[in-house]
């Protein structure tokens, strides 16, 4: 599926991300967060309780705006 924003390069994940393991502590988690690592600027997965041990290095993003129409549910 291609992505129709234009600022796809702005969500690259890095390099040695696995969609399966926390980028940190490279554990399997029931939960993993997508989160930018300050230093790349690039996305990677990682588990709650590395996100919150190393805060000051990552980021939560959610800058993409919400698709369709504010305040009609369906």
């Amino acid at each position: 599926m291609k992505c129709k924003y234009m600022d796809e390069k702005c969500y690259e994940f890095h390099e040695r991300d696995t969609v399966e393991k926390c980028f940190l502590c490279q554990e399997n988690s029931s939960k993993l967060f997508i989160v930018r690592q300050i230093e790349s600027m690039k996305m990677v997965h990682m588990c709650g309780e590395c996100m919150v041990n190393n805060s000051s290095d990552y980021l939560l993003d959610n800058t993409r705006p919400w698709e369709g129409e504010k305040g009609r549910s369906e």
